[in-house]
């Protein structure tokens, strides 16, 4: 039931937002009396908070696990591209209301929830500057920064993908890594698994 809460909690969230969303209206989803619901979660706010947590729970779960044993420092920026960007496209729901609805949270919660978020980041910036410690990232990048940016880029995915537009998740992939290896490297050298294509993603 704890599941079929949250579930009901996101879709509300992401369709009517979290301020215009009420318990009655998640009770009446779940098919629960407002009481029965009181059961299951304090108050709204819990709600969002686990929703949030799904998120980066699930994150530093998968990323972490797809990167381990890789030494090489490009190898391992491609694997986390990758998974980064399969948990935007798996958990677009969570992300839309994570990026939506975060300041809803109470003070102490967001302090948690960023915490949480910087720890993502950090996993990026650590890729990057072990890249530019073995030469193969160039050294003029400052890694903090870079790690913003190529998060925001993936991130933003969820904005513009659709899953029935000519582009598959692999072609966005792909053409990430290009971006990444290429843009990043101290001089020309090939892209791990790029793979060459013309077909550009469904903007809206």
């Amino acid at each position: 039931m704890k599941e079929k809460i949250l579930g009901a909690a996101l879709q509300l969230f992401e369709q009517k937002g979290y301020t215009n969303t009420s318990m009655d209206d998640v009770a009446d989803a779940v098919g629960l009396t407002k009481g029965g619901l009181y059961h299951h979660i304090e108050k709204k706010e819990d709600l969002l908070r686990q929703i949030h947590d799904q998120l980066l729970d699930a994150y530093m779960i998968r990323v972490p696990s797809a990167i381990d044993g890789i030494d090489d420092p490009i190898e391992k920026l491609a694997a986390w591209s990758r998974a980064h960007t399969m948990m935007v496209i798996d958990y677009v729901h969570h992300i839309k209301v994570f990026f939506t609805e975060i300041d809803q949270l109470s003070e102490e919660t967001l302090k948690r929830m960023v915490v949480r978020r910087d720890k993502v980041q950090k996993i990026l910036q650590e890729i990057l500057t072990s890249g530019i410690a073995a030469g193969k990232i160039h050294p003029d990048i400052d890694p903090n920064i870079s790690s913003f940016l190529i998060l925001g880029m993936i991130n933003w995915i969820y904005i513009w993908y659709r899953p029935k537009g000519p582009a598959s998740i692999e072609v966005i992939i792909e053409n990430i890594l290009r971006l990444l290896c290429q843009g990043l490297a101290p001089a020309d050298r090939p892209c791990p698994e790029a793979v060459g294509t013309n077909v550009s993603p469904t903007y809206t």
